[in-house]
């Protein structure tokens, strides 16, 4: 009698383990096929930022390039902790953007791109005065960003 239990316990044990690691699963649901390495189911990254300048005058237009982030995932971009909007990496897991400072005060800035906290890279641009204006080089492709948080007003019509 013992025997039976202990097979029974053993076959629920072994069910049961299926049917979770079907659910660890849940997370992937959305991303392709090809796109699911050990990297992103180990949460294995080390993500590299890069600006093209890191220093230009009030104005300048900064270039990025994100990349060994996971792939076919949207990135948020934060300056110093805010979020300024996002950006797709490819399927390489490499993404561009532009960061646009026109109205921006003179100062240093922290610039962010992350999928989730395992994969997060951030680097740092100095706008200073009497600099020349930063611009991205010829042919670079991406989202632009502001630096200056846009207000929107209601418009308002009198009859």
């Amino acid at each position: 009698m013992t025997d039976w239990n202990q097979e029974k316990v053993t076959r629920l044990a072994l069910t049961l383990l299926i049917l979770l690691s079907g659910l660890a699963m849940i997370p992937f649901i959305d991303i392709p096929v090809e796109a699911i390495t050990w990297e992103l189911l180990a949460g294995v990254y080390e993500p590299k930022l890069n600006v093209h300048e890191n220093k230009g005058a009030p104005g300048s237009v900064f270039a990025f390039t994100g990349s060994d982030y996971p792939p076919l995932s949207n990135a948020a971009i934060y300056v110093n902790g805010r979020q300024v909007g996002s950006t797709l990496t490819n399927a390489g897991g490499t993404a561009t953007f532009t960061l646009n400072t026109a109205g921006a005060a003179v100062g240093q800035y922290n610039v962010t791109m992350e999928i989730n906290v395992n994969a997060s890279a951030t680097e740092s641009i100095e706008l200073k005065a009497g600099e020349p204006i930063a611009t991205p080089p010829p042919n670079f492709v991406g989202p632009e960003f502001s630096l200056r948080p846009q207000t929107y007003l209601p418009v308002i019509f009198a009859n």
